[in-house]
């Protein structure tokens, strides 16, 4: 593997100092799609391989969560809404950069409304306040696609709702629009927001192959993609536009990236519980005790470690 300590950063995010050069904490926060973490690996990864002194990564996304505060009647229980935990997470992260992915959950799969495009409006905008209240820069991105053209779902029938069960036909063009506002966000009071549907798009038959709501890794890779460049950082990387994956089969890259995720099912997901949410199904499933989580988390940051010497020494 070829390692570049230093990759360039464009100007544009130089002047914004979203350098992570100086040992940052990004925070993640989202829903199922940011928990399930595959994208945040995929970042992690690459700036452990590629930067100095890599961003230490916490993904906290939530399945099910909202901004919006917004429920369709048929969700096995009321959606979490990311504002009853959000002063707690980042009184225990103190993160210096927040990263959030809303949108797919907060439309609630309904067809396209005023009103609940503003309850989203309303929620990313107190998150932006609430981190940058505390020092953090923010990074939004827009919700990826719902691929109801590849894998449809059946529409309410009688005496049924729109929800996730029987989601809006045109749910796609909803979640266009939520992402159209989010990008009019970019450069607006220190934020920056960068686009994730294109990618995704382009390539939608390879990464929606069971359902319309979650990208399956190859998807989450083209996320991480994404983001990576819209930073600035060079990857070398021409999957955006090929659709190849060169990680695939790179024994080192699987190494450190299988490392990342084993640290992140362990302390993140023991930290999410610690704090507490509204997800009752995510609270049952067991974790470490956090005491425990962090002793685990050091340890594999040896391990990592190890593995990037090793990788640099090819």
């Amino acid at each position: 593997m070829t390692i570049n300590i230093k990759p360039l950063l464009c100007l544009a995010c130089l002047a914004i100092a979203f350098n992570a050069a100086a040992k940052e904490r990004w925070l993640f926060l989202g829903d199922s799609i940011t928990q399930g973490g595959h994208y945040t690996d995929h970042i992690e990864t690459w700036l452990l391989l590629n930067q100095a002194d890599a961003p230490e990564v916490i993904n906290l996304g939530l399945s099910s969560e909202t901004v919006s505060g917004l429920s369709e009647p048929d969700h096995p229980f009321p959606r979490p809404d990311l504002h009853t935990r959000l002063d707690r997470v980042l009184e225990r992260t103190n993160p210096d950069v927040v990263i959030a992915c809303y949108g797919m959950n907060c439309a609630i799969y309904h067809p396209f409304s005023n009103e609940r495009l503003a309850a989203y409006q309303t929620g990313i905008n107190k998150l932006v306040a609430d981190a940058q209240a505390i020092g953090a820069k923010v990074i939004l991105l827009t919700p990826p696609p719902f691929a109801g053209r590849i894998k449809p779902k059946a529409p309410p029938g009688e005496g049924e709702s729109f929800g996730f069960k029987h989601p809006a036909s045109d749910y796609n063009e909803v979640l266009a629009k939520y992402g159209e506002w989010i990008m009019t966000l970019n450069g607006k009071n220190g934020v920056r927001a960068f686009s994730i549907r294109p990618p995704i798009e382009k390539f939608m038959e390879k990464c929606y192959p069971r359902e319309p709501i979650h990208p399956n890794t190859y998807g989450h890779e083209l996320m991480a993609e994404a983001f990576l460049q819209a930073l600035g950082y060079q990857t070398g990387s021409d999957l955006l536009e090929t659709g190849s994956s060169p990680h695939a089969t790179d024994p080192q890259w699987n190494t450190v990236i299988g490392l990342v995720k084993e640290q992140r099912l362990a302390y993140d997901r023991a930290l999410l519980n610690d704090i507490g949410h509204g997800n009752p199904g995510v609270m049952k499933k067991k974790t470490l005790p956090l005491p425990e989580a962090e002793a685990k988390a050091k340890a594999l940051d040896a391990e990592i470690q190890k593995a990037i010497n090793a990788a640099m020494r090819e």
